[in-house]
């Protein structure tokens, strides 16, 4: 099994509002999560409640794997929004090797789909040749247009920090190789600070529910074959 160790250090997450508010909850690190269930999109998947579970140190797991001859996924997401602020997430784990089917995403979103969204996204979308990192800013309205940039990254180190910053003007992001502080550039990988001349219909005003997520690029299984899991030791935001 391919495992993935997640330090987050700014992260707040949260499934589609389409999602039932009787989904599984668990409490974990100060916060009410919901855990998904049952078939939908992206994908579209199948999600299993049983893959995400509370380690007895504390940390939070969350995996791709088979049951029943089907491969099923993770998502979580919190019971409330979040709004402007950093988020960092710092991973232990190969982000630049995932499989190409495989898609590890962490992004607010409040919908409906095509506005106020903004993503990270580690993914090849199916083609192995593809770039293997992915950052989105949806418009606020649809007066808006999606922005996006991809790019090619290789780790150093088997550690990262990805981050984001979520302004009333705009969204910075970061990629670092190893574990750094919020407020450090140190290894700074790729960065994109995106500053749009209308940021009321390009960039999300309000606060919204923020989402993390493991999945199958349009539900094909691991092109591999193999299970994934993530461990995800904390998270906060400022």
């Amino acid at each position: 099994m391919n495992t993935l160790v997640i330090t987050s250090a700014a992260l707040s997450l949260i499934v589609s509002q389409s999602h039932a508010p009787e989904a599984k909850r668990l409490t974990w690190q100060g916060y009410t999560w919901f855990v998904r269930s049952g078939e939908g999109g992206p994908g579209p998947n199948q999600w299993d409640a049983s893959n995400v579970w509370i380690d007895a140190k504390g940390f939070l797991h969350m995996k791709i794997a088979q049951a029943k001859g089907k491969w099923t996924c993770a998502e979580i997401w919190t019971d409330h929004d979040m709004g402007f602020g950093r988020y960092q997430c710092q991973v232990k784990g190969s982000i630049d090797q995932l499989d190409c089917n495989l898609i590890f995403s962490m992004f607010s979103y409040a919908g409906p789909d095509g506005i106020k969204e903004t993503d990270i996204e580690y993914a090849k979308w199916g083609n192995p040749t593809e770039k293997n990192g992915w950052w989105t800013v949806y418009p606020n309205d649809l007066n808006g247009i999606k922005k996006s940039t991809g790019f090619n990254f290789k780790l150093h180190q088997n550690r990262s920090t990805s981050r984001f910053t979520w302004t009333k003007e705009g969204v910075n992001y970061a990629l670092l190789d190893g574990f750094r502080a919020p407020s450090s550039n140190q290894g700074m990988i790729q960065s994109w600070n995106y500053r749009p001349q209308h940021p009321e219909h390009q960039i999300t005003q309000k606060p919204i529910p923020l989402h993390f997520n493991l999945w199958l690029f349009e539900g094909k299984p691991p092109a591999d074959g193999k299970p994934v899991e993530f461990v995800i030791h904390s998270f906060t935001k400022d």
